[in-house]
């Protein structure tokens, strides 16, 4: 006879197991700006090792019209993607960026809130997956 806490122990990890994987699933895709000014967020996995403290890595492609268009690196963790990128000449910026999907990991929408170096606050942006 099996205990039923172990069976409840069983289909907890199996559930977790699965979840972070949709939640990998989840997170590649094209997601256009909600504020009408046609940026597109583009999210790949990249093909490398995983890392030790994280799920994927990911590169993020803004397009667009003046601050949509950079390129940047980032890592997941669950449904959080932490990543930077660099702002080319005539002004020179590290930026962060912090990901987050706003409803879970099959949410169709995305918060990027990006920060420079200091920490202050550069520019917040929600995005809908296509």
């Amino acid at each position: 006879m099996i205990k039923k806490s172990t069976v409840q122990k069983t289909l907890l990890i199996t559930s977790l197991l699965f979840g972070s994987q949709t939640a990998l699933a989840q997170i590649e895709g094209v997601y256009k700006s909600d504020s009408g000014d046609d940026c597109i967020l583009t999210i790949s996995e990249i093909n490398i090792p995983a890392p030790k403290f994280g799920d994927a890595y990911y590169r993020i492609e803004s397009r667009g019209v003046a601050a949509c268009m950079w390129d940047g690196v980032g890592i997941s963790i669950s449904t959080n993607l932490t990543g930077g990128y660099v702002t080319l000449p005539p002004v020179h910026n590290r930026v962060s960026i912090n990901a987050r999907w706003l409803f879970g990991p099959t949410s169709p929408k995305i918060e990027i809130e990006q920060r420079n170096a200091a920490g202050e606050h550069v520019l917040t942006g929600t995005f809908t997956r296509q």
